[in-house]
């Protein structure tokens, strides 16, 4: 039989019996929707948590610990010889020095009228400038206080203003009475979506979606505030330093970054070096705090922490990106096995109406040998019914997924508080997900019509028009 009329045949008899269309096809639209609405949404879901959150690829290489008597003794330190080791090796695609801030330092600032206080010794650290060298603040976070930048600086105004030409980006420092380029300093996303989530609605602050446009219409001003080099909130932690070392300068929120300090603030390095110096030592001033590591794949994160701990007995700092990616990966097999589920059950439906349609059409199938169908041709006809029941069931069943996520996200915008890295979507239908729905549900719809199919193949013309 020629392929364009028996193409005509097999839609003609799947749009004839259209109750057994829809029985058969309804477990394959709830069990491809089920497969793709999962899929899609742990996708989303990784793309907030491992993409943004926790990079599952990123790791954080510290030094382990040893506590003896109240001291905690470094097995191994961190330093620019084991940067440059790190970096060598082929899987790793970036390395970024970290130095905290080792002392007691506080800050305070006004914004929007209102006085703010935070810590920030351990809650602050410096990373080199060259790290965010593609980032739009690149021009403002550099070390200013360099040498051949301080042979720059201009004496401040006459008193008792002591003020400076950029009043926004300089201040004068009362040591030397000379105009200062404040402290650039970064933030972290998650820092932002903290901060617009909880403080700002509990303070009664403005939210800050996008930070560079915010500073484009409020000014660099408004981003400006004071560190206590020495000072602390914490009463009595800081009695251990001098009190004619102790000294106040002042920095500017430039702006966010993925290199930032996730809770904290992050300055260009050469700062936390002088600071570390000046109210700790040299050894504190030459010894990073961390390096974040990126690496080439998640596949390279367990043999270069083998190579850590082996040969330099330095360890990976616990991530709870591969906590996450797997409890992500777990809820997300055991709904697709219940997608599975679904649709292997309607295979096995579709399997019962076609063995009912064969014996149902056993005279329509004799006659059909007897004019010359060949036994492919009645298979065809019989898989081709279910592969259009695959079909079509697999595009509604993408349509219910669609639909379902739609309402989900609306929900979530119209129902949900505003919280940290709230997405706009919870779901990523990317192409792949879309085909293999697509691909399962005709699958699937075949392997159900193939033994119904294999049986009215075999019957015999005579015997199938003699048989009531």
């Amino acid at each position: 039989m020629p392929m364009g009329k028996l193409g005509r045949v097999v839609v003609a008899n799947a749009l004839r019996s259209r109750r057994h269309f829809v029985l058969s096809a309804f477990g394959i639209v709830v069990g491809i929707a089920s497969f793709v609405f999962f899929l899609a949404l742990s996708m989303g879901v990784q793309n907030v948590v491992l993409g943004q959150i926790f990079p599952i690829e990123q790791v954080e290489v510290v030094t382990p610990r040893a506590d003896l008597f109240g001291v905690d003794w470094h097995k191994n330190r961190l330093d620019d010889a084991m940067v440059d080791l790190i970096r060598a090796r082929p899987d790793v695609v970036d390395v970024v020095p970290r130095m905290t801030v080792v002392f007691p330092a506080s800050g305070r600032g006004e914004f929007e009228g209102q006085q703010i206080k935070f810590e920030v010794g351990g809650f602050c650290d410096g990373i080199r400038p060259s790290s965010v060298a593609d980032e739009s603040f690149a021009g403002l976070f550099r070390d200013w206080e360099s040498a051949e930048l301080k042979a720059e600086q201009k004496p401040c105004g006459p008193p008792p203003t002591y003020s400076c030409a950029d009043p926004d980006r300089y201040y004068c420092d009362r040591r030397d009475y000379k105009c200062h380029h404040r402290v650039p300093v970064i933030v972290s996303q998650t820092l932002l979506e903290i901060y617009n989530g909880q403080f700002a609605a509990s303070h009664n602050l403005p939210k800050i979606d996008v930070l560079a446009q915010f500073i484009a219409t409020q000014g660099l001003g408004q981003m400006k505030f004071i560190i206590g080099l020495g000072e602390t909130m914490v009463a009595g932690s800081n009695q251990h330093i001098d009190v004619s070392k102790r000294r106040r300068v002042e920095g500017l929120l430039v702006g966010i970054s993925s290199r930032a300090m996730p809770i904290g603030m992050t300055v260009p390095i050469e700062y936390v070096k002088r600071w570390n110096r000046e109210f700790v030592d040299v050894q504190a001033a030459t010894t990073y705090s961390s390096l974040v590591v990126t690496l080439a794949g998640k596949d390279d994160v367990a043999p270069f922490s083998a190579w850590l701990q082996n040969e330099h007995n330095l360890r990976l700092e616990d991530s709870l990106g591969e906590r996450f990616a797997t409890a992500i990966f777990v809820v997300t097999t055991l709904f697709i096995l219940i997608s599975f589920a679904i649709v292997s059950i309607s295979a096995i439906n579709i399997a019962h109406n076609f063995f009912m349609q064969v014996s149902e059409r056993r005279r329509e199938i004799g006659v059909l040998r007897a004019v010359g169908a060949t036994r492919k041709d009645v298979r065809f006809i019989i898989l081709g019914e279910a592969a259009i029941i695959g079909i079509t069931g697999g595009l509604l069943g993408l349509v219910l997924a669609f639909a379902a996520a739609w309402a989900v996200d609306l929900a979530s915008a119209q129902l949900l508080p505003d919280f940290p890295f709230k997405p706009e979507s919870y779901f990523d239908f990317q192409w792949w997900i879309l085909a293999g729905g697509l691909v399962f549900s005709t699958l699937f719809c075949i392997v159900g019509g193939f033994l119904p199919a294999r049986r009215a193949s075999l019957m015999e013309p005579a015997q199938a028009l003699t048989q009531q």
